[in-house]
């Protein structure tokens, strides 16, 4: 039926977690007390550790997914543990930024596995994977879109767009076989539309974000540009001011001396 392959992770994730990291390290001190610092600096090992083993092409979905659910897991634990510290407010704003990551890319390794892994032959088995993967993936780009780089989202519409053409090619054969089989594929298609939708309105929006961001630069830009000079914008500020005409007489007779100096010289 369909793939939607990621040969690996994007950087998106890496960086929005390694960035939570670093601030850990930096500022645990000021956190949390010594004795308490353990069981972070554990898991700081242990979360490096694991994004570089899930960005390995080996990985299968699958076995991605048991890797950031494990990741969620754990941060989840230390959440648990000092939710109720009042002193340890920065670590559970890391952890919640941290873990909605790695719960985004949990979910869409599941879903990419429920899509291009596990097939046993069977037709309505597969189909039924397939559609539970594009359900979740429909699921995903509806809450988790902004946390996923345009890479990773035109992977995933190319993939839904590939999804309706097959299914839109074989729905003769579907609804040979069955109304069950039929649905399905209204499903898929249905699934696989949405998540189209979903994509290319976050795309437009961040598109337009960035071109209205460009407009206020050059509008910046020209406005200063236009801007006459800083030498007649202060022109008349002093005028018949006694102190500052003192001030100027006081420089002119240092630079005066300065060159009788050199003229001695």
């Amino acid at each position: 039926m369909n793939h939607i392959k990621m040969k690996r992770v994007d950087s998106t994730l890496s960086q929005a977690v390694l960035k939570d990291i670093q601030y850990l390290k930096q500022h645990l001190d000021g956190i949390l007390v010594s004795s308490d610092q353990a069981l972070i600096e554990n898991l700081i090992r242990e979360t490096e550790f694991l994004l570089e083993k899930v960005k390995e092409d080996s990985k299968t979905y699958q076995e991605r997914y048991d890797t950031f659910y494990q990741l969620t897991e754990s941060w989840f634990d230390a959440w648990k543990h000092y939710k109720d510290t009042p002193e340890a407010i920065d670590l559970i704003r890391s952890i919640d930024h941290l873990t909605n990551y790695s719960i985004a890319y949990s979910h869409l390794m599941l879903s990419l596995s429920l899509i291009n892994e596990g097939r046993t032959g069977e037709c309505k088995a597969d189909l039924e994977r397939i559609v539970s993967g594009f359900f979740l993936l429909s699921e995903i780009v509806d809450v988790f879109v902004s946390f996923f780089s345009i890479s990773e989202l035109k992977q995933i519409h190319d993939g839904a767009n590939n999804a309706i053409f097959v299914s839109a090619r074989n729905v003769t054969e579907y609804f040979e076989k069955g109304s069950e089989l039929s649905n399905l594929v209204t499903q898929l298609k249905a699934y696989s539309s949405l998540i189209i939708l979903k994509i290319e309105e976050h795309i437009k929006n961040t598109d337009s974000a960035l071109a209205a961001e460009a407009i206020q630069f050059e509008d910046r830009m020209s406005t200063d540009s236009s801007s006459s000079p800083w030498w007649e914008q202060i022109s008349g500020t002093f005028a018949d001011n006694s102190v500052y005409d003192e001030a100027m007489r006081l420089g002119r007779d240092y630079r005066s001396s300065l060159r009788s100096d050199f003229t001695e010289l």
